[in-house]
């Protein structure tokens, strides 16, 4: 399993406050150069869609990341947000992504959960292509 993943998985089964975004930053701390605190600062106004239902803490950590690993060309970071997006509808702001999910019948928190993973697992794959 990708060792990102895994990390989130403990993060969000340890019971700690975290929204989607710290999660995502925490993540990759170390690689950003910057400390676990200031991963959970800097992602603090992110969950719940910049908290107003905006597009979703996991994508814009995911974006926030992206940058600080150098990746700033405009294809990848669109195939990062476009792949994410393709998997849910189309849709990336947090208001709709939960309300497609409950009308599925769907849980908040594995939904988020997935949503984190997923993320991770598109940083990831865009790092390395």
């Amino acid at each position: 399993m990708n060792r990102h993943v895994e990390k989130a998985k403990e993060i969000r089964e340890s019971g700690a406050v975290c929204n989607c975004a710290q999660t995502v930053l925490r993540c990759y701390a170390d690689e950003m150069g910057i400390t676990d605190d200031m991963a959970m600062a800097i992602g603090s106004n992110f969950g719940g869609g910049m908290k107003c239902g905006g597009t979703c803490g996991a994508i814009t950590a995911g974006l926030m990341v992206l940058g600080a690993l150098g990746v700033e060309n405009p294809q990848k970071v669109g195939s990062f947000r476009h792949g994410i997006a393709d998997n849910h509808e189309g849709y990336t702001d947090c208001r709709d992504l939960l309300r497609i999910n409950a009308e599925k019948g769907g849980e908040k928190k594995p939904h988020c959960d997935n949503m984190i993973y997923e993320a991770i697992e598109k940083i990831d794959e865009t790092v390395c292509s």
